[in-house]
C-alpha cells in the first residue's frame, strides 16, 4: 500500500517537474538514503513541536520519506523521489496527507504548515546533499519564524491546556492526600478504642 501511495503521488506531481542532478539515479538515491531528519525536523518549530518526525528510505521506490505523526496518528509525509533521466537524475520533493482525520487535534493546520514550510527544509536538505554544500541555516531560521508566527494561537492553546491539566492533577493529588489523612486519623482512633487507660496510681482499668 505504501508503494502504491508513493507511486500515485509521483504520477500526480510529475507535471510539476523536479530538480536535475548530474549523477545516476542510484547514486542520488544512495546519497539521500543517509540524509536522516534534516535540520529543523529533529525538533519541529512552533506549534508543530508536539509532532514527531521520522525518516525512512524505500529502495523499491527510489525514494526517501519523512513521516510526521502525533500521538500515533499519521499526519503526513514529505517524499523525495529519484527518477533516472539518462545519465542524470531528477528528484521530486512533494507532500502527501496521512490517514489521521483532519478534525483530530489540529491536524489540518499542521498539514498546511508541513506542506507550506517544513517541505522547504526537505527541498533544501536534498539539494544541499546532492550538491555537496552546507545546509542553508538562514532558510531554517526563516521557516522557524514562519511556523512560530503562524501557530502562536496553537502554542497558547497548548500552554493553557497544560496548565489546566496541571491544576487538575494538583486538585486530584490534594483530594487523595485529604483522603489518606482522614484514613490515617480513622485508623488511629480505631486502634485507640478498647485500649486500657492508666490512672494516677499506676493501675490500669477499662
Amino acid at each position: 500500500m505504501r508503494k502504491v501511495i508513493i507511486s500515485m503521488a509521483a504520477l500526480l506531481l510529475s507535471a510539476c517537474g523536479g530538480q536535475d542532478y548530474p549523477m545516476t539515479a542510484s547514486e542520488a538515491f544512495n546519497s539521500l538514503s543517509s540524509i536522516g531528519t534534516t535540520p529543523g525536523m529533529d525538533s519541529l518549530p512552533g506549534g508543530l513541536n508536539p509532532i514527531n518526525a521520522s525518516f525512512e528510505s524505500i529502495p523499491g521506490d527510489n525514494a526517501v520519506v519523512w513521516k510526521f505523526t502525533h500521538d500515533g496518528e499519521d499526519i503526513g509525509r514529505i517524499i523525495a523521489k529519484v527518477d533516472p533521466n539518462g545519465s542524470t537524475s531528477t528528484v521530486n520533493v512533494y507532500y502527501v496527507d496521512g490517514t489521521a482525520p483532519g478534525d483530530h487535534w489540529r491536524n489540518d493546520a499542521a498539514r498546511r504548515l508541513i506542506k507550506g514550510q517544513i517541505q522547504r527544509l526537505a527541498v533544501e536538505a536534498v539539494d544541499a546533499k546532492l550538491t555537496n554544500r552546507p545546509f542553508n541555516q538562514d532558510l531554517k531560521r526563516d521557516v522557524d519564524m514562519q511556523v512560530t508566527m503562524a501557530s502562536v494561537g496553537s502554542i497558547m492553546e497548548d500552554a493553557s491546556k497544560s496548565m489546566d491539566e496541571a491544576v487538575a492533577r494538583f486538585d486530584q493529588h490534594d483530594k487523595e492526600r485529604e483522603i489518606s489523612q482522614a484514613q490515617s486519623q480513622a485508623n488511629r482512633e480505631a486502634r485507640a478504642v478498647g485500649k486500657p487507660t492508666m490512672d494516677l496510681g499506676g493501675s490500669s482499668s477499662r
